[in-house]
């Protein structure tokens, strides 16, 4: 079974990248999205998210941050291919 990578921590990220990398999920209710930010922005255990927004299913709560870290996943991916291609020269500037 291979390990997941996790490009997503608490209380790690900014609140613009949170926002940014939650609009490209699908994500649309607030109560998942309020409890995500406040656990990948303020670092706010996952536990005490849950009673904060009302959320009684913790693995709703854990698949939606599955959804972050994907997206978060394919954003560092991309910046390994611009970085690669920036390095060599392959970027289009002179």
């Amino acid at each position: 079974m291979t390990r997941k990578v996790w490009y997503v921590h608490a209380g790690m990220e900014s609140p613009e990248r949170f926002e940014l990398l939650v609009s490209l999920t699908g994500l649309r209710s607030e109560n998942q999205i309020g409890a995500l930010r406040d656990h990948l922005v303020k670092g706010v255990p996952i536990e005490v998210v849950m009673v904060l927004y009302g959320i009684t299913n913790k693995s709703n709560l854990e698949r939606d941050l599955d959804k972050v870290n994907d997206v978060a996943t394919t954003v560092e991916k991309i910046k390994e291919i611009d970085w690669v291609k920036f390095k060599a020269g392959l970027n289009g500037q002179k």
